[in-house]
């Protein structure tokens, strides 16, 4: 049977288990079917890293190392077969989205060509499946590869991640029994969709009473060990959260979480987005109600009420003092002062300079424009010039569209991953804050965890 992406094959098993697992409403319901549930395991402390870890790892590395360098300088690096992205087994290859080979070490030959319809020994076209898990940001993909060290041909799961709109670069580790963890991002990222959309599809077939009378019961398959689905309309009013029901019928669009994040903001920029993810601290009513850092997709049953679910990560340092807060706030503020005192020009310039007094390592000043280039990071020049929208991090939130939304609603606070540069560019939680200068000049920072 030919390999398929590993993504999409626990999407088909999600899929299969809601249809074996499914159990009637009511008597006159028989086709009314619900999903047993599927609680996600929590991020785990890794202290000895797997193989499948290093390859995530790995390609993360390499995906700061273009942010660093640029573009150019990092293809020239990744097809360099004694360069620093050899390790071993592990090498990094790259592509356009339409399948135009951009950098290979042991394959030169392939610079410059379309390679998407390249398939393995047993037909999988494994160039083409990582493309599509590119599109999603990022993804394992198996399939049977010549090993150069071995020179044999062998089983080998890929780690794909998209780069920007235009490439996406990957690695891959040989072996007969790999091992995704369950709290993996992609595996996370993946179940809660499938479950959003399962009880989306459930809301759109059984109607909202019912499907709200059924999302709100603790002893109902939709709820088991924290794991829930809630639901809210476009204007922010909860209308189903099962252990917390006496928040339901109330306007929570303005509800901020205990770092003043708006949740509330939050949500609703998605839900009208047509759906997606994001973060907030909320409290676990698996863990006798203890605020926990969550990972959250929505997705919109129609035009007037969404519905959602989320995995706490109880692991994830997300501490950040109120005095570290106050002064990300402060070191943003006196950025725009800045500006205004200086200009945009002088501005861009200062914070672009990795000595100035606003690239402290710890809590530098980045900047873009209302579209979403970048104009202004110290620490990652390779991307400085460059669109940022659709930049995605490994939970699947949309950073930069969170960022400006927040500018331009007058200021605030979000959550996303990025390098820091004070821990070797390695991935962490952080606290963003920012603002809008002269409604053209988007300023903002971030801190990691205390």
């Amino acid at each position: 049977m030919n390999r398929r992406s590993i993504t999409l094959i626990i999407i088909f098993t999600i899929i299969l288990m809601f249809v074996a697992g499914c159990v009637s409403l009511t008597p006159g319901s028989a086709n009314k079917s619900l999903p047993p549930n599927l609680p996600v395991s929590p991020t785990k402390n890794l202290t000895q890293s797997s193989p499948e870890e290093d390859l995530f790892a790995f390609v993360n590395e390499a995906d700061v190392y273009t942010q660093r360098v640029g573009k150019d300088a990092a293809i020239k690096e990744f097809s360099n077969p004694n360069g620093s992205f050899i390790r071993g087994e592990l090498y990094i290859w790259a592509y356009d989205f339409n399948g135009v080979n951009l950098a290979h070490p042991y394959h030169q030959e392939f610079k410059g060509q379309n390679k998407l319809s390249l398939t393995d020994s047993e037909g999988v076209r494994m160039i083409e499946m990582m493309l599509e898990a590119a599109r999603n940001g990022s993804g394992f993909v198996e399939y049977q590869y010549p090993n150069p060290v071995t020179g044999g041909t062998e089983s080998k799961l890929a780690y794909v991640k998209r780069v920007d709109d235009t490439w996406w670069l990957a690695s891959g580790i040989y072996g007969t029994d790999f091992n995704i963890p369950q709290e993996a991002p992609e595996i996370i990222r993946d179940v809660l969709r499938a479950k959003v959309d399962y009880a989306a599809s459930f809301a759109r077939e059984s109607g909202k009473e019912e499907a709200l009378s059924v999302f709100n019961n603790v002893s109902g398959p939709f709820t088991l060990n924290g794991s829930y689905i809630f639901a809210f309309d476009m204007n922010g009013t909860t209308l189903a959260l099962p252990f917390y029901k006496d928040r339901i019928g109330k306007d929570e669009s303005n509800l901020t979480d205990p770092n003043g994040v708006g949740i509330g903001r939050e949500k609703l920029l998605v839900a009208k987005q047509g759906g997606g993810f994001y973060y907030y601290i909320f409290n676990n009513p698996d863990n006798f109600g203890k605020p926990e850092f969550k990972v959250a997709y929505v997705e919109p049953v129609d035009s007037s009420w969404v519905v959602g679910a989320g995995t706490y990560l109880p692991l994830l340092p997300a501490l950040f003092k109120k005095e570290s807060r106050d002064n990300l706030v402060s070191h943003v503020n006196n950025a725009a002062d800045y500006v205004v005192k200086n200009g945009r020009e002088s501005a861009i310039r200062e914070f672009n300079d990795m000595n100035s007094n606003f690239s402290r390592k710890d809590m530098f000043i980045f900047a873009f424009d209302r579209n979403g280039t970048l104009l202004a990071n110290p620490y990652l020049p390779g991307i400085v010039g460059l669109n940022r929208l659709s930049d995605v991090d490994p939970y699947g939130e949309y950073p930069v569209k969170h960022l400006i939304a927040n500018a331009l609603n007058g200021g605030g606070f979000t959550y996303y991953f990025f390098p820091d540069p004070a821990a070797n560019y390695s991935t962490r939680l952080k606290l963003g804050y920012t603002k809008i200068v002269d409604d053209s000049l988007i300023v903002g920072a971030g801190i990691f965890p205390d």
